[in-house]
This record gives C-alpha cells, sequence and structure tokens, in this order.
C-alpha cells in the first residue's frame, strides 16, 4: 500500500500533484475505507491567490481510489456510484471538521 505524507508544516508546504488528463490535481486528503485507499483531488491552479477566493465559493473535488496490480499502484475512478457518493460524503465531513478546527 503505497504511503501519504501527513503535512504538519504549513509554513513549509509543497503540494502533492498527481497529472491526470494532461491537468495538474493536488491531493488534498486521503483516507482507507475497507482497506482501499481513496484520494480526494482538486484541480491545482497555482496562480491562484487565496485572499482573492471568494469564501463562499465551493471547491469541488473529484475522489478516486488506489488500485495495486502486480505490484505497481494506479489510480482509479470509483465505478461504483453508491460507494463514490459514500467515500465523498466521508471527504465532505472531515473538510467540515477541518474548517471548523481551523475557523475556515
Amino acid at each position: 500500500m503505497a504511503e501519504f505524507e501527513e503535512k504538519t508544516d504549513f509554513e513549509e508546504y509543497e503540494p502533492d500533484l498527481v497529472e491526470l488528463d494532461g491537468e495538474q490535481f493536488e491531493i488534498v486528503d486521503a483516507l482507507t475505507y475497507e482497506n482501499v485507499n481513496y484520494l480526494a483531488l482538486v484541480l491545482y491552479d497555482e496562480d491562484a491567490d487565496e485572499e482573492d477566493e471568494d469564501e463562499d465559493a465551493e471547491t469541488e473535488f473529484i475522489v478516486l481510489q488506489e488500485i495495486e496490480e502486480d505490484g505497481e499502484y494506479f489510480l482509479s475512478t470509483v465505478d461504483d456510484e453508491a460507494l463514490s457518493d459514500k467515500i465523498g460524503d466521508m471527504f465532505l465531513a472531515r473538510f467540515e471538521e477541518l474548517a471548523d478546527e481551523f475557523g475556515f
């Protein structure tokens, strides 16, 4: 199973990026559910200035699962819509907890 680093030093923050279909996405969270790793990704914009962002705007994220084949790890869509919704809801709950904790 691949390991994802927990970010603790926000002064030295470097985003975890993956390229999908020619676009850069940032891994914003990871969780394990029923022994499968899932990632929440947002479209990465290196020019985005946090102070310019609309506080009420919602950022869309995508959920991908990590699959292992022959010792190699890949990201894949979650084909089961009910499972995808469940994992998405789990990420949303985690995001809300972080927002409450840090006052976002």
